[in-house]
């Protein structure tokens, strides 16, 4: 069982590294702003995950951002609280190719879409959603900072606190920071 899991995995890995090669998308720095639509990548496998990235994306929708949520289930089946409305979707298990790569319309309509600004908020071990960064065709990618895993164009580095909640507070601070006009100036 694992040397099959490690195959998988390694053959996963490759696929993705191409991915990233071959992945043609116009790289472009954009405060919120600027931001016309924002794309938020997590992992909704429990309620509490669920519910705790709601403000998140209210705060974006009250700013009238196109806003989507595209959460992971790591899960065969999905659950009441999995309801796809208005700026939520969600993926799981069933979703994923043999090597754990997301397959389905869902996931096609959301990698295709330009937005102006994707957020990763899970770490590199949620395999199928660090497929869908690589596969994004965002103009500009936030992510939580790991050794190793270089493919957003802003990485946001957590020291003590590790919380959701603190990546979070620390992407929309620094979405509204960078690239601000002084005077009407850049």
């Amino acid at each position: 069982m694992r040397f099959t899991e490690s195959i998988k995995q390694k053959i996963g890995k490759w696929v993705f590294q191409k991915q990233m090669r071959t992945n043609k998308r116009i790289k472009e720095v954009c405060n919120l702003d600027n931001a016309r639509s924002v794309g938020v990548l997590y992992e909704a496998t429990s309620e509490h995950q669920v519910k705790e990235i709601k403000p998140f994306i209210d705060y974006f929708f009250g700013l009238k951002k196109d806003v989507k949520a595209l959460g992971y289930v790591n899960a065969k089946e999905l659950s009441y609280c999995h309801t796809p409305k208005l700026q939520y979707d969600f993926f799981y298990q069933k979703d994923l190719n043999w090597y754990y790569k997301p397959q389905n319309y869902i996931i096609d309509n959301f990698i295709k879409k330009e937005y102006d600004i994707l957020i990763n908020l899970c770490d590199s071990s949620c395999i199928p959603v660090k497929y869908l960064v690589a596969s994004s065709v965002a103009h500009f990618k936030i992510g939580k900072h790991e050794e190793g895993y270089e493919i957003y164009d802003l990485m946001i580095a957590l020291k003590e606190d590790q919380s959701m909640e603190k990546l979070m507070r620390e992407i929309k601070h620094y979405i509204n920071l960078i690239n601000k006009k002084k005077n009407g100036k850049n």
